[in-house]
């Protein structure tokens, strides 16, 4: 059982105050011989000081609260050790909630956070957030004054401090890399729509297929929702409707795996019949049977940033207009073959 303020008044005969005012360090009117009494007796019982009540006295318990959608998707548990890396570094710990993607548990995480008495929120929100949902999880975190930054996914662009990627880029150097290499027809799972940076993948998908002069089809667009079951059945829908494509770029790497796993179960080769390209570069691309060629998102950096900012900005949580935006970059494995 953790020792207590209270048992060490006890052993020592001295008041509770006391005792709190000298393990803290404050300043108080007790003798040298009852200062090192006091903590001579505190390191005999082991004790160790309460953050948490310690941090609500101070106003803060260097403690960043990160509310992600899915720990299973392999980029936000890089994010997450990421920012428990950063964290540890400066001295600072790491409160980490998993929403699975529900929005009703973005609320719940962050009402926790808060009564736990966080620094700050990294928060990446759940995919079926809507515009709505988005900004009640932003209002409640500023009701609650704490500093936040959305890492990833937001809905709008005014809504508070973010880290993220320039997905109009990305989105535009997959499709240019396929279409590049002699690729026409290409399938794009994009993820849910009510998500920017889903909408700026696909914008940069429509730009690159206007460069390359190529028509946009609507029945090559389909919707999925960041998961590896999403893929397999966005797969069997194209499949199932008879929809022709040589390649499919998947808005991120969970969903294309999903995607090449369907397809080679319909006798579909991969590079041969079909190109893919997925995005994020998980850990797993590069082990899987063919390797994924991928947009990679610098995850680890996005992490870290994230957490150098809250721990260097807690105090304001009003105003944070922090743009922190990394530019993708093309990683080259074995789904794609040169056609040209």
């Amino acid at each position: 059982m953790r020792t207590t303020l209270k048992q060490i008044a006890e052993e020592t005969h001295l008041s509770v105050t006391i005792v709190s005012q000298v393990l803290n360090d404050r300043e108080c009117r007790v003798s040298e011989k009852n200062r090192q009494l006091i903590i001579n007796t505190a390191r005999k019982l082991n004790y160790r000081p309460n953050k948490v009540a310690v941090g609500l006295v101070k106003g803060s318990v260097n403690t960043i609260g990160l509310a992600i959608s899915d720990i299973r998707n392999d980029f936000f548990s890089l994010l997450a050790k990421s920012v428990e890396d950063e964290c540890q570094r400066a001295g600072w710990n790491v409160i980490l909630c998993n929403s699975n993607d529900k929005h009703s548990s973005d609320l719940s995480n962050i009402k926790m956070l808060a009564d736990s008495g966080v620094s700050g929120v990294i928060f990446g929100m759940a995919s079926e957030s809507t515009a709505e949902m988005a900004q009640e999880c932003i209002n409640l975190m500023i009701q609650e004054h704490l500093p936040y930054l959305l890492v990833d996914r937001y809905i709008t662009s005014d809504t508070g401090g973010i880290v993220c990627v320039d997905h109009v880029e990305g989105g535009h150097m997959a499709t240019k890399y396929l279409l590049s290499r002699g690729y026409k027809k290409i399938l794009c799972i994009t993820g849910p729509n009510n998500l920017i940076d889903s909408e700026q993948r696909l914008e940069g998908y429509r730009k690159a297929l206007s460069q390359f002069h190529v028509r946009y089809h609507d029945e090559l667009v389909i919707e999925g929702k960041y998961t590896y079951e999403s893929g397999e059945e966005c797969i069997s829908r194209v499949l199932e409707d008879q929809i022709s494509f040589d390649a499919v770029f998947a808005f991120n790497d969970m969903m294309a795996i999903g995607a090449m796993k369907r397809l080679r179960e319909n006798g579909i080769r991969i590079p041969e019949d079909i190109g893919v390209i997925g995005y994020d570069d998980i850990f797993m691309d590069s082990f899987l049977e063919v390797p994924l060629t991928t947009i990679k998102q610098p995850t680890e950096k996005m992490g870290r940033a994230a957490a150098q900012e809250i721990i260097r900005n807690h105090v304001d949580y009003k105003n944070n207009e922090t743009r922190i935006i990394y530019k993708p970059t093309l990683v080259e494995r074995q789904t794609v073959l040169d056609r040209t």
